[in-house]
């Protein structure tokens, strides 16, 4: 039993962020796809699938020129600060930011990878793994 409820959890956090990932993108594509569409049509003649795919590209392409830039980076600090005084936005926006940011490979503190622990006394505990040492004997 104590087996079967370890694989459950396992693949739980296994599966769940993927399945939100792949959710989130195709939503993200299918929006922007849908914003597009109108503009493809005009431009080409006729309905083009899938260029929402190379919108969305440009725009974070765009957006990753923009924040390797020294102006870029600033504009984008004060536009961040500013937006951070809206209340609705801080609270969904630093979190998730954190989260990318502790998640990156640039970031040496970040998580490495997920962890569960078995506690006698609390059971099965999620953690995050963020440094590994060995202890000389």
């Amino acid at each position: 039993m104590q087996w079967l409820r370890r694989t459950f959890i396992t693949g739980f956090f296994v599966t769940v962020p993927l399945v939100v990932s792949v959710a989130a993108l195709i939503w993200a594509f299918r929006f922007i796809d849908d914003f597009a569409t109108p503009i493809a049509t005009r431009v080409f003649g006729r309905a083009v699938p899938g260029v929402g795919v190379l919108v969305m590209a440009t725009l974070v392409l765009g957006a990753g020129a923009l924040a390797t830039n020294v102006i870029g980076k600033r504009v984008l600090q004060r536009g961040e600060a500013w937006l951070l005084r809206v209340p609705v936005f801080k609270t969904v926006y630093a979190p998730v930011k954190q989260l990318i940011a502790a998640f990156s490979p640039d970031n040496d503190a970040g998580f490495k990878r997920v962890v569960l622990v078995e506690d006698p006394a609390r059971g099965l505990i999620l953690g995050f793994l963020t440094r590994e040492f060995t202890l000389d004997r």
